[in-house]
């Protein structure tokens, strides 16, 4: 088997691409992929999974299609986002389902969401950054590394957006519960 290997100077436009948030989406839809190594920055990050032969020109638009970057999509792989979605449907994925649904979920939460989950998970999560300058998908890191959401424990997350009225995401976590892979039993690797 030859593992494929993106090219240094492709990892480097999609990293001068992407924005901070869309960076921060990117090392949380890769942490088990690179569970092994801290990575201090994206590029560090598609250059590990790069070595590792995971970083595929298929793999590269899954990531750029989960980031929502479609223009980067269309220059990394030409597909468009209708296509990159058949492809999604009929192939394995490098991300694994848990980390897609985190990024979903993130993408349909809004400030006054994200307030009322630090709230609610205020006794759980640490005091690294301040409050009002975290978003969900650092809440949800902080406690992931206490173990109290993993791929198949996601009772704390259901039950704060039940507190906080955002009973419109349940369906999706439902969704996610009930998928094979989880039901096959996928190995949880936390990675901080």
């Amino acid at each position: 088997m030859t593992l494929y290997r993106i090219p240094a100077a492709v990892i480097l436009q999609v990293e001068e691409a992407l924005d901070e948030a869309e960076e921060a989406m990117l090392l949380l839809l890769c942490q088990n992929i690179a569970a092994d190594v801290a990575p201090s920055d994206v590029r560090d990050l598609l250059a590990i999974v790069s070595e590792k032969g995971k970083l595929s020109p298929e793999s590269l638009a899954e990531l750029m299609y989960r980031v929502r970057r479609v223009d980067l999509l269309k220059r990394s792989s030409k597909l468009d986002k209708a296509a990159e979605e058949a492809l999604l449907l009929r192939n394995t994925h490098l991300v694994p389902n848990d980390r897609a649904l985190l990024i979903e979920t993130s993408d349909d939460l809004g400030k006054s969401d994200v307030s009322s989950l630090i709230f609610l998970m205020k006794g759980y999560a640490g005091r690294g950054k301040r409050s009002k300058d975290k978003t969900f998908l650092d809440l949800v890191v902080e406690v992931e590394k206490q173990n109290l959401v993993a791929p198949d424990h996601l009772d704390l997350l259901v039950t704060c957006l039940k507190i906080s009225h955002r009973m419109a995401l349940q369906p999706k976590v439902q969704k996610y519960k009930q998928s094979d892979q989880v039901a096959a039993g996928t190995r949880y690797v936390n990675a901080c």
